[in-house]
């Protein structure tokens, strides 16, 4: 006697709700009605900050001492990687002299 799994019982339908069909007379009122356009608000603009590219003309050298500097920084566990990026490493040193020049 094989076993088999009692019947599933059918989800009840939802009933379809239609939505209401506006007249030409109504969607015209709309359009003549008109609206403002969404304004920024000057806030929001002020207090996200948008970043910004530019290129950097830097002599060998002093790359070469920025690299060395940078790798006597620790690493991560188990990493080959240098413990900071160039980038990092460049906008510390941008912070730090904008701290700097600020104090005095």
């Amino acid at each position: 006697m094989a076993v088999t799994p009692p019947p599933r019982k059918k989800p009840a339908a939802e009933p379809v709700i239609e939505p209401k069909k506006a007249s030409e007379k109504e969607i015209e009122a709309i359009i003549g009605r008109g609206g403002s356009s969404v304004s920024k608000d000057s806030s929001t603009e002020a207090q996200a900050p948008t970043i910004k590219n530019f290129n950097v003309r830097i002599l060998s050298t002093t790359l070469d001492e920025v690299n060395r500097l940078r790798k006597k920084r620790p690493k991560k566990a188990l990493s080959p990687k240098l413990g900071i990026s160039l980038q990092d490493w460049m906008m510390e040193a941008i912070e730090e002299k904008i701290n700097r020049d600020r104090k005095g």
